[in-house]
């Protein structure tokens, strides 16, 4: 029986030139199929059994194969299978004499594009080609646009903190201007050394010291939940509680303030250009939203809080961490590590921007200071 009937019909848009492998083990049929294709500007590789077909398949890497189901060595849809473990992308045409419902049916759920029976018209074999290397490009665009959407979210990871950027995709909305009044722990935190650092090192070299130092603090701030705001030159703000929830956030906010300043002083012991951190923490309510405009969005916390925060990291010496009165009474002093520090009163301290003196608290490590109060 013929492979190919003519047919007295319109003839269908070229395709652009793809690789086929044919595989067929009646050499009558695979020289008709050959020709066809091969007239239509295709590269043609053929195979008359399943074994040299999967061999062919990883030589060739074509873009459609056409496989009769009934082939020696191995059938058709154990090659089919093979072929898929191989390349998801490549199209695959089932090409049988059998009219078989159940065969076609398991074809398609085996991975295959389309099922074609023997005979076929010239007309038909060229539109389901055609058809099959549609699904094929569209696999294939879809699989680049989700490999450019991966690179492009790692991108934004670079720049953004995991837990912004986990809220926004999780989020089935565009994120919007505004923001609400929310209680968070506020930490900032610079090195009282740098100024003198950078006018005695290259640019260069300065920029890979700050980014040691980050690479170690802000590690420490994510490991106890809280969020890296933004990078303040040589210093960062972090917050606590937002925008995830988290409780006991003054502790985390403490916690974090301990460890740093602990792995600071162990890494300056073995390192060159040593730094010494001074941070300030302050508990209260802040306004938490996006801040900017429509086209450039900015999430952080405003407000007294956050001044206070600052102002009491200014007012902080080498290697201090100062709290506010508000963080002071929200730790969990049980907790493993804060019993391991003690937590000073300074007394009454007059700070910039308040009319009132405040009392601030020191944070010690047990070996510096006294008993907690």
């Amino acid at each position: 029986m013929a492979l190919l009937e003519s047919a007295d019909t319109p003839k269908i848009s070229p395709l652009q030139p793809i690789r086929v492998l044919i595989v067929d083990d009646e050499p009558a049929g695979l020289q008709l199929v050959r020709r066809l294709l091969q007239a239509d500007g295709h590269e043609v590789h053929e195979a008359l059994d399943g074994e040299q077909a999967i061999a062919l398949f990883e030589t060739v890497k074509p873009d459609l194969v056409l496989l009769d189901v009934v082939i020696p060595k191995m059938d058709g849809l154990e090659v089919l299978r093979e072929i898929r473990l191989r390349d998801k992308f490549a199209g695959v045409i089932m090409v049988s004499a059998l009219s078989s419902e159940q065969l076609a049916v398991r074809s398609m759920l085996s991975g295959a594009d389309d099922y074609v029976s023997k005979p076929f018209k010239l007309r038909a074999i060229r539109l389901n080609i055609r058809q099959v290397m549609d699904k094929v490009n569209l696999r294939r665009r879809n699989a680049q646009l989700q490999q450019e959407l991966l690179v492009a979210n790692e991108k934004l990871r670079k720049y953004m903190a995991k837990q912004l950027v986990d809220t926004l995709l999780k989020d089935e909305m565009l994120p919007m201007l505004g923001g609400q009044r929310c209680p968070v722990s506020v930490l900032f935190l610079d090195f009282s050394n740098f100024t003198p650092l950078a006018f005695s090192l290259p640019p260069v070299e300065v920029l890979q010291v700050l980014n040691d130092y980050f690479s170690i603090l802000t590690q420490i701030v994510t490991d106890n939940d809280g969020f890296i705001d933004k990078i303040l030159g040589d210093g960062f703000m972090a917050l606590y509680n937002t925008p995830v929830s988290l409780e006991n956030h003054a502790t985390h906010a403490v916690i974090s303030a301990v460890e740093m300043r602990r792995r600071v002083k162990e890494w300056n012991r073995n390192h060159h250009h040593p730094l010494n951190v001074r941070i300030g923490i302050h508990s209260g309510e802040a306004v938490v939203g996006n801040i900017g405009t429509p086209d450039l969005m900015n999430y952080t916390a405003i407000g007294d809080a956050v001044n206070l925060a600052k102002r009491l990291e200014e007012n902080s010496e080498s290697d201090q961490i100062l709290i506010s009165t508000e963080t002071k009474d929200l730790l969990t002093m049980d907790h493993p590590l804060l019993r391991q520090v003690t937590v000073k009163s300074l007394g009454l301290r007059n700070i910039k921007g308040r009319s009132m003196p405040i009392e601030l608290y020191e944070v010690l490590d047990c070996e510096e200071g006294d008993s907690a109060s």
